[in-house]
């Protein structure tokens, strides 16, 4: 494995690498949420890290548990390339030190847990990573996000599965505003998700430095019977291969992690990389942990 490298300063404003002296501002119109009580409870499934890049500069980013069938308890995460990429070593791999990620239940209890290993790791084309924590992370406190059996283009496809779909950011930016200097988690439902190249695109929503890594989520409302379908369809019979023992309801999946906002955007527009341009590794590595 060669040793990854940091190009994306050039081409894009990432969100993760900020010295704590510099926290940046919050963008009047922000229209990100603090999580509190009355938030999703799928929030719980992203933590934060701080890692140390040198003896005056940390680097914050935010990591999801993700799992592939609803009975796992969560020991793979996500996050992002280029939260990892100075643990690259010379002959290969990545020496993750005494890193950490940490956790918020919904009953407020703090779960933290080390990383193990660095699985996957992409930095050009993508932006992403893939890790083991330690230990795992019981489904009963926190319950993973689950891997999307489908690309997020598909998750929102108002004809397909539920006219009302939606997509959510969430991470630990850290803005003076709302972010609290990255010590509270802050989500924001994007307006609209574009295309774009291959593990590049851009969402309508709100996010900053210490963001980077957070998960974009696809919120679906299964219901037996959309109002386009006839009565022999049923939404169900999508996911049951990849998703046995799935009900009707609201469901939360994973499509993507945080890259960075853009150069020459604004806040409001937020890269990511989806998860199908990775999708193969991601399978095979849910199935074997």
């Amino acid at each position: 494995m060669k040793k990854l490298i940091k190009f994306f300063v050039v081409a894009i404003l990432l969100i993760s690498s900020f010295s704590y002296a510099d926290y940046p501002q919050m963008l009047a119109g922000d229209t990100r949420q603090a999580r509190g009580a009355d938030s999703p409870e799928w929030l719980a499934a992203v933590g934060r890290s701080i890692s140390d890049k040198s003896v005056s500069e940390k680097e914050a980013c935010s990591w999801s548990l993700v799992a592939d069938n609803f009975n796992k308890d969560g020991v793979i995460i996500l996050g992002a390339g280029h939260c990892v990429d100075h643990w690259a070593a010379f002959n290969g791999g990545f020496d993750v030190g005494p890193n950490t990620v940490s956790w918020i239940t919904n009953s407020g209890k703090k779960i933290t847990r080390k990383i193990e290993s660095i699985l996957k790791a992409e930095t050009h084309k993508g932006d992403y990573a893939i890790a083991r924590i330690n230990r795992p992370v019981s489904r009963l406190d926190i319950k993973p996000l689950i891997n999307a059996p489908f690309d997020y283009t598909d998750m929102l496809d108002s004809d397909m599965f539920d006219p009302n779909a939606y997509a959510t950011m969430a991470g630990y930016s850290a803005d003076t505003g709302k972010g609290q200097k990255g010590e509270v988690l802050t989500y924001d439902r994007c307006q609209q998700v574009n295309g774009g190249s291959s593990g590049m695109k851009k969402a309508y929503c709100y996010s900053y430095e210490g963001a980077s890594g957070g998960p974009l989520v696809v919120t679906l409302n299964l219901k037996k019977k959309l109002p386009n379908q006839t009565e022999d369809e049923d939404v169900l019979w999508y996911f049951e291969d990849d998703l046995p023992g799935i009900d009707y309801g609201i469901h939360h999946f994973f499509v993507g992690t945080i890259i960075g906002s853009r150069a020459g955007d604004d806040y409001s527009k937020t890269m990511f990389t989806d998860t199908t341009h990775y999708s193969r590794t991601l399978d095979r590595i849910l199935r074997e942990h």
